[in-house]
């Protein structure tokens, strides 16, 4: 482990946090889009969490940095685009283009899928597919602003995020 503390503090302060996001999205009006709300969050901490408590320093670096430069772009995007028709949502609302749900739970999960491997990957790829879907179905985005949130996931981890040492001792 590569941090001087004292971890189990950590991991109740993280599932905490976490019990508090899917407690509030227990109380939503539309249980589905709820659920997307939570796994944007969820995904990209199960992906710093696992990084970090396996004691993956590079990876832990690496997720940040990475759920860093995916939000700068994004609502770098939203910004520009906002009153454009392209930013306009299907309920009529702003800040449609790109999806910012979508895009974050795509960083997590494709992030997990490279540090981790498949086994994880599918997993999260899975749970990060309905976090697109529950966007389009409450109609907070267009398909073209979830394809292009999963594209900028895609962008940023390909520059960002590398798959691990074979000598790492951290993934024995």
């Amino acid at each position: 482990m590569f941090f001087p503390v004292n971890t189990s503090g950590l991991k109740i302060i993280f599932m905490v946090t976490l019990l508090g996001f899917f407690l509030k999205s227990l109380m939503a009006d539309n249980i589905f889009v709820a659920l997307g709300d939570f796994l944007q969050i969820a995904i990209p901490c199960i992906g710093f969490a696992v990084s970090f408590l396996h004691g993956d320093r590079e990876g832990t670096k690496q997720i940040l940095y990475a759920v860093l430069l995916m939000a700068f772009l994004v609502q770098g995007i939203k910004f520009i685009t906002h009153d454009m028709p392209i930013g306009i949502r299907p309920h009529g609302g702003k800040g449609s283009f790109p999806s910012g749900h979508t895009a974050s739970s795509f960083q997590g999960a494709l992030f997990l899928w490279k540090r981790r491997g498949w086994k994880w990957g599918i997993l999260v790829i899975g749970l990060a597919g309905l976090t697109a879907y529950s966007r389009i179905y409450g109609h907070y985005h267009h398909w073209r602003d979830v394809i292009v949130g999963v594209f900028i996931a895609f962008l940023v981890n390909k520059w960002l995020v590398t798959p691990p040492k074979i000598n790492d001792s951290s993934f024995s």
